[in-house]
């Protein structure tokens, strides 16, 4: 993998030797400094909540959940009829949704659920010092391996109304994922990928017949790998607290992001939390939280694939 040759000693004592970056903890640091170190640094209890009402930010975490977790049965092959038996609204409408419109072209495909990727970068170091190892890591809700030789990364959304693709697009979400497969593949039994084979589709139960596509290519794979790379760089860079600055305050910091940050009194952002109506979807909530927290799955080791290289 191509090095970063502008990062700095990447020996950091901030961080564990075990811990990996992912699209949550990168988008917590480009969003604000000071959230990634009170997250990941600190690791501090959260303060406040993320959104109100809260009991509707628990329902919506919740049935965000209990989704992912019926898609996922379904796709691990358990009967769709007998997982829609007596489902409460709005999952049964939701799970009708998906039965209705799963994407035709993932039919015959090979399909991975719930699976994590982790990859190694190497980041160099300044004065020649050796190349610093780092982990990158991501979560997919599906990946299928189609049968015209395309793969298809799906992220089932469930807020309440579709997201606008450009704020999907901008979301490290949409960097990280592509880029973690495409470099991550020739361990796999797919075999190598061409970054020209990927793409990412976000599929909303909200509006079920209009994901929002990206295709992938060399030219955005290039992109990807510096940016994720500058990413990294800077945040191995710090060493203290003030190496992480809030973000710059404005009126349009603190109603996008400072309103939904459970530490935003700490910071002296405000008290009241912002409301779930204004945020694009629930995915933007689950990265204020740090992962394996942000969503509960009740589900044995043996159905969960957990790849790692």
């Amino acid at each position: 993998m191509q090095r970063h040759p502008f990062a700095p000693a990447a020996e950091s004592p901030l961080l564990p030797d075990d811990f990996a970056f992912s699209q949550s903890s990168l988008q917590a640091y480009a969003d604000c400094p000071r959230r990634f170190w009170l997250t990941y640094v600190e690791r501090l209890p959260w303060p406040a909540v993320e959104a109100s009402p809260v009991q509707d930010h628990e329902l919506l975490m919740r049935q965000g959940g209990q989704y992912h977790r019926l898609v996922q049965r379904a796709e691990l092959g358990l009967d769709p009829d007998e997982l829609a038996q007596e489902l409460p609204a709005p999952l049964d409408g939701w799970f009708d949704a998906y039965r209705a419109y799963r994407p035709t072209d993932l039919a015959g495909a090979r399909v991975e659920v719930e699976c994590s990727l982790s990859i190694h970068l190497e980041i160099e170091q300044r004065a020649n010092a050796a190349p610093a190892p780092v982990r990158l890591s991501a979560k997919y809700d599906l990946i299928a391996a189609t049968q015209d030789g395309r793969f298809i990364i799906m992220d089932w959304k469930t807020g309440h109304r579709r997201a606008d693709p450009v704020h999907l697009q901008r979301r490290l979400q949409s960097v990280v994922y592509p880029f973690v497969l495409v470099e991550a593949a020739p361990y796999l039994g797919w075999g190598p990928i061409a970054p020209e084979q990927v793409e990412m589709r976000y599929w909303f139960t909200a509006a079920p017949t209009q994901p929002a596509v990206f295709p992938y290519g060399s030219f955005q794979h290039a992109a990807n790998r510096q940016r994720i790379a500058d990413l990294v760089a800077a945040i191995l860079a710090g060493h203290a607290r003030d190496d992480f600055p809030l973000a710059p305050d404005s009126e349009a910091t603190r109603r996008r992001l400072c309103r939904f940050c459970t530490y935003r009194s700490r910071c002296n952002r405000g008290i009241e939390a912002g409301d779930l109506s204004d945020l694009d979807d629930a995915g933007d909530i689950e990265d204020l939280i740090p992962e394996g927290t942000a969503r509960s799955l009740d589900f044995g080791m043996d159905e969960i694939a957990e790849l790692n290289f």
